[in-house]
């Protein structure tokens, strides 16, 4: 990763927006470069500014959000920060933006925005702040603690990793190296090897609770099976001669109660026709009426519509004439239309002559106007001009006088201060000795706060020791303690369990949870088998009412068929007596009185007594409606016949299967009693105290479930138990692991005593050697601040006291400041009053030409007020004040009127005419309709009065009387049909039970039949039914046991093969997790990490070769994560980190720096190095080396950038980014050109 560019905006100190760009002069030329200015001044803010830009947080700030942005630079109203980098040869670039309200110092922070994106090609790869970090992780291979571990050494954290005791080392490697991976393996491998170890020692005692059936018994049980299957085929066979026996019994009884039943049917209907005959009498007589009802409606609707058409026709007339006096008077208004648009056209065109007299003059007077309107404006703008400049005069002659006044002030002041102006040379040099001092002090404070905590550390070690001593006690004593509760625990799970061991209660729970899985098949078989018997009692009811309608509807279909056939006979006798009627009409109608009939030959020939061929007529009318209606019948009869054939087929499939149902729920039930009967048979040791279920059990539900709850209840008894044994184990476990840590506890408490013994030695040599450094440092400075105090007194000004050095320097950068600001305010000053005096030169000659523009716009302002005067008189004259437009519009609207108006008197007209029209046509067409009704009135009034006479009503009156209301004509209707086929359905079922019973009882087995009644037979069936269950159960209970054993080799085949497998599964794991696995993950992570360490040690050693060849780091072979140093100028001793002097620890410190970011870049070449350390605490020769050994990074091709205040650094790096803090405003800045300019 190599960083490009950095833009930033008012953050901290650094008010206003900043940009760096690293790949532009002077930084493309020389890729070390030193980030230099006095403390406070904002030279770590540049490097807060990259991190804000990449993760939107600071090594100083841990949050910056909506509520919170310290970093934000006091008194603006948004911060921002962007960054450009390169990673693979791609180019990225990241911000950071952050407002207040209204952009306004005071207003209330807002959400962050910011921006991630390809700068190659401008495109936009995430916006959201929280993705847009995980982004960065992602492209650049660092989280923000590897990037300030790698590639931004932040203040305060550069020897982090030196300093650090073996937790916090093993934390900071874990979160560099992401070895947290290696805990989370470690955990994994022993969780495995756990579960692995269960599940052998399951399947081992599952495979010990097993037994099988010796051979022998399998034999014996083979053999019963067989001889109970031939004595079940047996027991079928009498079984199904009883039950025909029983069902020939049942017949007889339902045939005699038929019998019985069908004569009472038929008593009850005949009485019931009996009482109904009035009624049924009434609706006979009503015949004759309903044949002539047709005719006498025909009748009474040409009534009526002649009423209608009559009163149509008279409402048409009066309808005519208001017509005819409309079109009169639209025809008149028209006329009057007409006149009125002449007249207005007429007065338009006279308008239109003065009009165009008047045009040509209202063009003049606009003309005029616009010129006078300008020639005043212009006028007004002069004499604003002469004002502004007569001003402008004024104002820069008062300005003229009040800047003589101020140089006049400013030589005066310079010539009184003519000693400040050499303090600007002096100022730098005297604050880079004093710096000197200082640092020197801070030494000589730190060394002796290193005297004071090393006396205070031996102290404080002598405490350590009474401490370890007294740990040592504690340990002792509780190890004592916990083998007590150790073996309490042992005493405990041991007397829980007694006599029975865990595997026996294992093999009863197995038992129970087996009985329990099979007890829930016998509640569903049980419920199975109640359904199956209440299905077929139902369709069996159903099937017998099924069978009994069909019987019914077929004797009636035979009436039926014997009734039609009747009617059908007489029907064709009635057409042939028509026929023949009609062929001797004609005859008759030859007749003449007096002649000789040709067929009889009499003379005298009695018409009237011919037969009435209207009532033969009749009489086939009614036999046809008869026939249709017997038809109909027999119709209905013959489709409800054809849909009980399928309804019955259908309830004979549902018994069949209900009774399949019914059986094999009994042998469903058999095989899971028996598998229950064998596995109790089957189990070694002591079985639960439960009754099992028996074949006779079946369809009681109650047995049922109260087994089932008693099943339910003792497994869950057994594992309450096992979970006692199981936490008494596990009681006991823990107590013996707790016992073995504390042990291991005391040991590392008496090798935590001998290093703290070691570690007093060690402090009094470190007090000794911190003493003889304070008097050093001491002497150094003090002879630092003399020659200081020399340097100001030879410039003729009086020397401060140390502790008032500050405040000495701030006045005199003021003064210096103010004298170099009044020399330069001179100069700008003697500046502005040339330009002044040019000015005032500039204004008089302005002056004078806008007052002769002025005089003459005054004199054609004159004129063309005498000639718009004239104009507008002439006009007024000819047309006064009207508006031409809107007078023209006016007298067009008033002709548009005038022509619509006609033209809606036209349509008014049109329309009139046309609505006469229609109205005449309506009333031709009335007449027409009126005479065509009576024609129909008076041929259907003679052909009601010739039926009238015809049929046997004297008058309509009695006719009327006759008929009867169509709903009583239809209940009547209704009842005769009822009653009709209710005598012939009780007839019909009459016949057929009486016909059953004789076929019952001429049986081939009848007699021998009724030697025993039908009690008897149903016993007789019963002990078969019970007998055949039996043997049923019998041969279930031997199958299922058959079938187990077979399972249970199978099973155990099986079995084998899965502890085999498991086997070699455990030994493997078990092998793993001796070598890497434990329970809190500890084992591989150390390890993980003990290899990382050393990968560090030599990344850093490889660095220390170019800092120092004095030291090398190595491992304490005793500790797994603590360093030491080996001094190579002392006789390769061995020395501890702690013993280092501030410039060795640096030295060290740095090695370790850059090796974590030779280490942390695995994923990313790292490319830029930034170090925010002050290499204050190095000597000269120190400081070289270190330099030179960045020289040799900077060689590579790494940029690096140094901050730091110490002079000789900065002499060594020619590249400087100086940062200057101005005095008393609390901001600063960079040199000019690195500002953004907006």
């Amino acid at each position: 990763m190599k960083i490009l560019s950095l833009e930033f905006e008012n953050l901290n100190s650094l008010k206003g927006r900043w940009k760096l760009d690293f790949t532009q002069s002077p930084f493309a030329e020389n890729g070390l470069f030193a980030i230099t200015g006095p403390t406070g001044a904002g030279k770590t803010t540049i490097l807060d500014a990259i991190c804000l830009a990449l993760f939107h947080r600071t090594p100083r700030l841990k949050s910056i959000a909506k509520g919170n942005n310290e970093l934000m630079t006091r008194g603006t109203g948004e911060c921002f920060a962007e960054l450009e980098f390169e990673v693979q040869g791609k180019t990225y670039r990241s911000n950071f933006h952050q407002k207040r309200a209204r952009g306004k110092h005071d207003g209330a922070l807002q959400t962050p925005t910011c921006e991630f994106a390809d700068a190659d090609t401008d495109k936009v790869l995430e916006t959201m702040l929280t993705k847009k970090t995980k982004l960065v992780e992602q492209v650049t291979g660092l989280d923000f603690s590897r990037f300030t571990k790698s590639i931004m050494l932040s203040q305060g954290e550069f020897a982090a990793f030196l300093n650090a005791n073996a937790n916090d080392r093993a934390e900071l490697l874990e979160e560099l190296t992401g070895t947290e991976v290696y805990s989370l393996i470690s955990e994994r491998i022993y969780d495995h090897f756990k579960s692995s170890e269960e599940s052998l020692n399951h399947l081992k005692a599952k495979a010990e609770g097993v037994s099988l059936l010796s051979e022998e018994q399998i034999q014996a049980l083979t053999a019963e099976r067989e001889t109970l299957e031939v004595e079940q085929k047996r027991l079928a066979e009498q079984l199904k001669e009883w039950q025909a026996h029983l069902s020939w019994w049942k017949d007889v009884t339902k045939a005699e109660q038929t019998i019985a039943a069908s004569e009472h049917d038929l008593k009850t209907a005949q009485d019931e026709l009996d009482r109904n005959q009035p009624s049924l009498e009434r609706l006979a007589n009503s015949e004759p009426a309903e044949k002539l009802r047709p005719m006498h409606k025909d009748l009474k609707r040409c009534e009526q519509e002649i009423n209608t058409t009559r009163a149509h026709l008279d409402n048409s007339t009066k309808l005519l004439a208001v017509r005819d006096a409309e079109k009169q008077d639209a025809q008149t208004k028209l006329t009057q239309s007409s006149a009125i648009v002449e007249l207005v056209k007429t007065e338009q065109q006279d308008q239109e002559k003065i009009i165009d007299l008047v045009r040509p003059l209202d063009n003049q007077i606009v003309v005029l106007k616009d010129k006078q309107t300008a020639a005043v404006n212009a006028a007004n703008t002069l004499n604003e001009q002469h004002t502004q400049q007569r001003n402008q005069q004024v104002v820069l002659v008062q300005e003229t006088d009040a800047l003589k006044q101020q140089d006049q002030l400013c030589t005066e002041y310079l010539n009184t201060h003519q000693a400040d102006q050499h303090l600007e040379k002096y100022l730098g040099q005297w604050q880079a000795k004093v710096e000197q001092v200082r640092t020197l002090e801070r030494q000589h404070s730190e060394q002796l706060n290193s005297a004071k905590q090393a006396l205070c550390a031996v102290g404080a070690q002598q405490t350590i020791i009474r401490s370890a001593k007294e740990a040592k006690a504690t340990q002792d004593k509780t190890l004592a303690e916990l083998v007590l509760v150790e073996s309490s625990a042992k005493q405990q799970w041991e007397a829980l369990q007694g006599n029975t061991s865990e595997q026996v209660l294992n093999a009863q729970k197995d038992l129970l949870e087996f009985w329990n899985r099979n007890t829930h098949s016998l509640l569903e078989i049980n419920r199975g088998f109640l359904n199956a018997q209440q299905q077929m009692h139902a369709k069996t009811q159903a099937h017998q009412t099924n069978t009994q309608l069909v019987d019914k509807l077929s004797k009636e279909r035979e009436v039926l068929v014997e009734r039609y056939k009747e009617r059908e006979t007489s029907l064709e006798r009635l057409t042939r007596l028509i026929d023949q009627e009609g062929e001797l009409a004609k005859y008759r109608a030859a007749l003449e009185s007096g002649s000789e009939c040709p067929l009889c030959g009499s003379t005298e020939h009695s018409i009237e007594q011919s037969q009435d061929i209207a009532n033969l007529v009749a009489q086939k009318d009614r036999e046809n409606l008869e026939l249709t209606a017997i038809k109909k019948e027999g119709q209905d009869h013959r489709q409800q016949l054809d849909s009980l054939a399928p309804m019955i087929a259908a309830l004979n499939d549902d018994i069949q299967r209900a009774q399949a149902d019914i059986q094999q729920a009994q042998l469903n039930w058999q095989g899971v009693v028996g598998k229950l009967q064998q596995s109790l048979s089957d189990f070694v040791g002591m079985a639960p105290e439960l009754a099992l279920l028996t074949i006779n059990d079946l369809g009681n539900e109650a047995t049922v479930a109260t087994f089932a709850q008693q099943c339910e209840l003792q497994l869950s008894q057994s594992a309450q138990q096992l979970k006692a044994l199981g936490d008494a184990k596990a009681h006991y476990a823990e107590a013996e692991k707790q016992r073995l840590s504390v042990s291991v506890m005391a040991g590392k408490a008496q090798s935590n005593l001998e290093l703290a013994e070691q570690r007093l030695a060690d402090l009094n040599k470190q007090n000794q050697v911190a003493n003889e450094q304070v008097t050093q440092i001491a002497q150094a400075k003090e002879q630092q601040w003399n020659a200081l105090k020399e340097s100001i007194v030879q410039t003729a000004i009086e020397a401060p006291e140390l502790e008032h050095i500050d405040d000495w320097f701030t006045a005199k950068s003021q003064a210096s400041s103010t004298w170099q600001q009044t020399k330069q305010q001179q100069a700008d000053i003697e500046k502005q009053l040339i330009t002044q005096n040019a000015e005032l030169k500039t204004l008089d000659d302005k002056l004078s030409s806008v007052e002769k523009e002025l005089a003459t716009l005054t004199k054609e302002s004159e004129s063309l007020v005498s000639e718009l005067t004239r104009v507008t008189a002439e006009r007024t004259e000819l047309f006064g004040d009207k508006d031409i437009q809107a007078t023209s519009n006016a007298m067009k609207q008033k002709v548009t009127e005038a022509v619509s108006a006609f033209d809606a008197a036209q349509l008014v007209l049109n329309r009139s005419e046309l609505e006469h029209r229609t109205e005449q046509t309506k009333h031709t067409g009335f007449s027409d309709e009126l005479v065509s009704k009576q024609s129909s009135y008076t041929q259907a009034s003679n052909a009601w009065l010739e039926a009238l006479k015809t049929s046997p009503f004297e008058d309509e009156v009695n006719f009327e009387a006759a008929l009867l209301d169509e709903e009583v004509r239809t209940q009547l209707q209704s009842l005769k049909k009822s009653l009709d086929e209710s005598i012939v359905s009780a007839q019909a079922r009459l016949n057929t039970a009486k016909t059953t019973k004789v076929e019952l009882q001429n049986h081939e087995n009848a007699k021998a039949w009724q030697e025993q009644n039908q009690q008897q037979v149903e016993e007789a069936t019963t002990e078969c039914q019970n007998a055949q269950q039996s043997h049923a159960t019998k041969i279930g209970a031997i199958s299922a046991n058959l079938e187990t054993d077979n399972q249970n080799r199978s099973n155990q085949q099986y079995l084998f093969k899965q502890i085999d497998e498991q086997q070699v599964e455990f030994d493997d794991i078990s092998r793993l997790n001796s070598l890497i696995g434990s329970k809190n993950g500890d084992k591989f992570r150390k390890f993980a990490q003990g290899l990382t360490l050393e990968n560090l040690v030599y990344l850093a050693n490889k660095q220390l070769q170019r800092l120092h060849g004095r030291y090398e780091l190595k491992r304490k072979a005793d500790d797994g994560l603590e360093l030491q140093v080996l001094d190579t100028w002392q006789g390769d001793v061995m020395r501890d980190t702690k013993t280092l002097s501030g410039g060795e620890s640096f030295l060290v410190s740095l090695a370790l720096a850059l090796a974590l970011s030779d280490l942390v870049s695995y994923k990313t070449s790292i490319d830029s190095l930034f170090l925010d350390e002050g290499f204050g605490t190095l000597d000269s020769d120190t400081l070289d080396i270190a330099l030179n050994a960045l020289d040799n990074l900077n060689a590579s091709g790494k940029m690096i950038g140094v901050i730091s205040h110490v002079e000789a650094l900065k002499e060594r790096v020619p590249v400087q980014l100086k940062v200057t803090k101005h005095s008393g405003l609390g901001v600063s800045e960079m040199e000019k050109q690195y500002k953004v300019v907006t």
